[in-house]
């Protein structure tokens, strides 16, 4: 008698919880995913990582090349092999992409703009983060990771995102190309590296 009771209460909390479940989620928006190529201009518009107040409508990115390189190759092309103690220790490669933002019409000067730590590499199973050392290194101008530009100017940078190969293995991430995404709700934008 008690394993029936048992059973049946099993049964009935599982069923519970499986409408609470659903009652919940159920009107979660998922944010609808747009791929672009490499080479074409994308616009940010309305389109926000966090809160819908970011305000980089206006703005728009341009993916022009990416590489793959070693940590080693990567200090040496920019003469900063003494920086190699200031790389994360699991970081094995550096996936430098060259990117273009340009500002069209957004009146925030100093307010508002690109907050490029909230910028990620994401790939099927996997995604890539700002590596900041390198970042220093390939910008020696820039002064952080956020900026604006004034109306009608645009600025390349060189993003670099660390490849731990304990995590995600270098043959992986050349077999499946992440992305880079430029935004996430209501509309994840993300543009091909190749």
């Amino acid at each position: 008698m008690k394993k029936i009771l048992y059973f049946s209460l099993i049964v009935v909390l599982t069923f519970a919880w499986g409408i609470r479940f659903y009652l919940v989620n159920r009107e979660i928006d998922l944010p609808v995913a747009l791929v672009f190529q490499k080479g074409e201009e994308v616009p940010i518009e309305k389109d926000f990582f966090i809160n819908s107040d970011e305000g980089m409508d206006g703005y728009n990115v341009t993916v022009l090349d990416a590489e793959l390189v070693s940590v080693e190759n990567f200090l040496q092309s920019y003469n900063a092999v003494e920086e190699a103690e200031n790389i994360g220790s699991f970081t094995d490669y550096i996936y430098m992409v060259r990117v273009s933002f340009g500002n069209q019409n957004n009146p925030f000067i100093n307010e508002k703009g690109i907050d490029l730590q909230v910028y990620y590499l994401k790939g099927t199973d996997y995604v890539l983060s700002l590596e900041d050392t390198c970042y220093r290194i390939a910008n020696p101008d820039m002064p952080g990771t956020s900026f604006s530009l004034r109306q009608g100017t645009d600025m390349e940078l060189i993003l670099p995102f660390s490849v731990m190969s304990s995590q995600t293995s270098r043959k992986h991430v050349l077999d499946d190309t992440p992305k880079l995404q430029i935004s996430l709700y209501p509309h994840q934008k993300l543009i091909k590296l190749y």
